[in-house]
């Protein structure tokens, strides 16, 4: 029964609470399915097309979604935990409080997906496009997210504890209140990002580019590689944390970036995905 579901037109199907755990669904038609609640542990739906389709509350933890088609699905409250999503399509994909600890996400596709308090911890985001990308008080303590697309992303409040940035481009992203303590930051690309009050505690910026960036009230001790120069480039460094000796070459080079600022203000919209 297995083999037979390979390629199988599911196209609108009505499955939701349904039992497919290991099924062999790869390259299946489930456009507009309704699996909500359903149960498909280590199922494989590799290169599968679930355009629009309702896995809400779905038990999908270690499913083979490579190159899979979750273009605007709805997978609120889904069990990802060590799914495998490389390459797969999720843009304006609704992952609201979906678990990803573990997921593989390499080279996936998350423009304008919600990733709101999703967790996403250990999850691996290298290369992936997260354009835009809703991740509002999500989990990504230790994920790897080398030479990510974050281009304007919305990082608010989000837990990026230890979590490997190297080379990410995070121009223009929200990361007001964000915890990177102990993040990876070298090389990563923040001109023009907001990082109001964001705690930078012992993380990595050497060769970060850090033009134009709002960094109030940040709290830099023990940050790494971080020099005068680079901070020279900011829009503001105003009521930020240093160690003495920073402080001190800042005050005597660039004085003026320890003023208050005149008003600053960004909009970041929700994505489309959120319901």
């Amino acid at each position: 029964m297995k083999n037979r579901l390979w390629e199988t037109n599911f196209w609108e199907a009505e499955l939701s609470n349904a039992m497919l755990q290991g099924a062999e669904l790869g390259g299946a038609d489930l456009l507009k399915a309704d699996l909500r609640n359903a149960v498909l542990w280590k199922a494989n739906l590799r290169g599968a097309d679930l355009w629009r389709a309702n896995l809400e509350n779905a038990v999908l933890m270690q499913v083979n979604f490579k190159d899979a088609d979750l273009r605007n699905t709805n997978l609120r409250h889904a069990n990802l935990r060590e799914a495998n999503l490389q390459n797969a399509n999720l843009q304006n994909a609704n992952l609201m409080k979906a678990d990803l600890q573990g997921a593989n996400l390499q080279g996936a596709m998350l423009q304008n997906a919600c990733l709101w308090g999703a967790n996403l911890r250990n999850a691996d985001l290298t290369g992936a496009n997260l354009q835009q990308t809703e991740l509002t008080g999500a989990n990504l303590q230790n994920a790897v997210i080398r030479q990510a697309d974050l281009w304007r992303s919305n990082f608010m409040n989000t837990d990026l504890h230890e979590a490997d940035l190297h080379g990410a481009d995070l121009t223009g992203a929200n990361l007001q209140n964000a915890l990177l303590w102990k993040a990876n930051l070298r090389d990563a690309d923040l001109w023009r990002a907001d990082l109001r009050n964001a705690l930078l505690y012992e993380a990595d910026l050497s060769g970060a580019v850090l033009i134009a960036t709002n960094f109030i009230g940040v709290k830099f001790q023990k940050a790494k590689g971080v020099t005068v120069r680079q901070l020279s480039e900011v829009r503001t460094l105003y009521n930020c944390d240093f160690d003495m000796k920073l402080k001190a070459r800042i005050k005597s080079i660039c004085p003026h970036l320890l003023e208050r600022p005149a008003v600053f203000s960004v909009t970041y919209p929700l994505s489309s995905a959120v319901m």
